[in-house]
């Protein structure tokens, strides 16, 4: 399986990510409604390169409504970032990345011996959580629909930061999707986790940019 095409790779995405939440995608005026239902948005709007007067329309979907999000995947979002925009629409994130690779075995860091691991399994996901003690120190979920898996909130607490758990964590996920049938992933990065993922082989294929209602 190749996902060289963005509007594929975007609709991969889509389909593992939100099979890993539970959650459904609709349609809306020809892009991918997400219904999310999380405490910091309803629905999300996705869109491809749709060029900027076509996302200044998709702009009523979210015009004053805090629950309502739309984000646009392109090679370049700084168009999009400094397109006029209601003063009822304000700007959520503009650091996030979709990143695409080809799965292979990464080795896997051992624990240092404070640290305890823990595996939780869902009908529509893994995620694996590594602890101190009663604290969480570092987690990440990852889910496979066909030959894809999307990996999704991976995480590590502040004070166990730069011990390598975030490595540790992907390495051990990666496995897990691989043993599941897997051998492409997505995922969308923030500009804090990208260097991680980069370090492991991911690809950044598009910048993200979000707007919600206000």
């Amino acid at each position: 399986m190749a996902l060289n095409d963005v509007r594929n790779l975007t609709d991969q995405w889509i389909a593992t990510w939100t099979h890993l939440r539970g959650i459904e995608a609709s349609e809306l005026d020809g892009w991918p409604l997400v219904h999310v239902g999380s405490p910091s948005r309803e629905t999300e709007l996705v869109c491809v390169e749709p060029g900027v007067d076509r996302f200044l329309e998709l702009m009523r979907h979210i015009d004053g409504d805090p629950r309502a999000m739309l984000t646009v995947a392109a090679h370049d979002v700084g168009p999009y970032l400094t397109a006029p925009r209601p003063a009822s629409v304000r700007l959520d994130r503009d650091d996030e990345a979709l990143m695409s690779t080809h799965l292979v075995d990464l080795p896997v860091p051992p624990l240092e011996a404070d640290l305890t691991f823990r595996w939780d399994v869902d009908d529509h996901s893994v995620t694996y959580t590594l602890e101190s003690g009663t604290s969480v120190a570092a987690h990440g979920t990852v889910a496979v629909l066909g030959q894809v898996a999307t990996f999704d909130r991976i995480e590590t607490t502040p004070a166990f930061q730069r011990r390598g758990l975030g490595r540790h964590v992907m390495a051990t996920l990666t496995a897990q999707a691989m043993g599941r049938g897997a051998t492409h992933g997505v995922l969308a990065a923030s500009a804090q986790g990208r260097p991680l993922y980069t370090s492991l082989g991911w690809q950044t294929r598009l910048e993200m940019l979000s707007l919600m209602g206000a």
